[in-house]
């Protein structure tokens, strides 16, 4: 009796607990793209949708834009990651990150990933104080933007 007992105690403590399975760590948001998220607002019919998500043991984020400007003769001239210290939705912040690789007409899909952000920008980014922002060829200030929240 004594074997069966301490026999079981040693098999129950091989057993796999639920907690010890790895937790993702990877932050993700769908964010819609608006000219009322401005700064200041914008009258555009465009819309957008951005999915984000961040991976902060490689510090990158990776992205997919889609876009349509709300004129059809519109050009796409700009994108962006906007953020800072200061940073909220009612401010416009510095260009933290370009978006590079985007297409020039009136919509597209872009998608792709950033370089690791530094320790300032990661702060920033979780702390809600950054926002995506597709410039174009009648609002040059900013068309569409989409702040960013995990």
């Amino acid at each position: 009796m004594a074997i069966l007992l301490v026999s079981s105690l040693i098999l129950s403590g091989c057993k796999k607990d639920k907690t010890d399975e790895p937790v993702s760590l990877i932050k993700k948001a769908t964010i819609q793209l608006s000219g009322a998220q401005e700064v200041p607002a914008v009258s555009t019919t465009g819309t957008g949708t951005a999915e984000i998500s961040y991976d902060p043991s490689m510090k990158m984020i990776t992205y997919k834009i889609t876009w349509q400007l709300g004129s059809a003769s519109a050009t796409t001239t700009n994108m962006h990651f906007h953020g800072s210290d200061t940073g909220s939705d009612t401010v416009s912040s510095g260009v933290a990150l370009a978006i590079t690789g985007f297409s020039t007409g009136n919509s597209g899909t872009l998608s792709g990933m950033t370089v690791a952000l530094s320790n300032a920008q990661e702060a920033q980014l979780l702390a809600g104080k950054w926002y995506v922002n597709i410039h174009s060829s009648t609002y040059g200030s900013g068309e569409l933007r989409g702040n960013i929240k995990f």
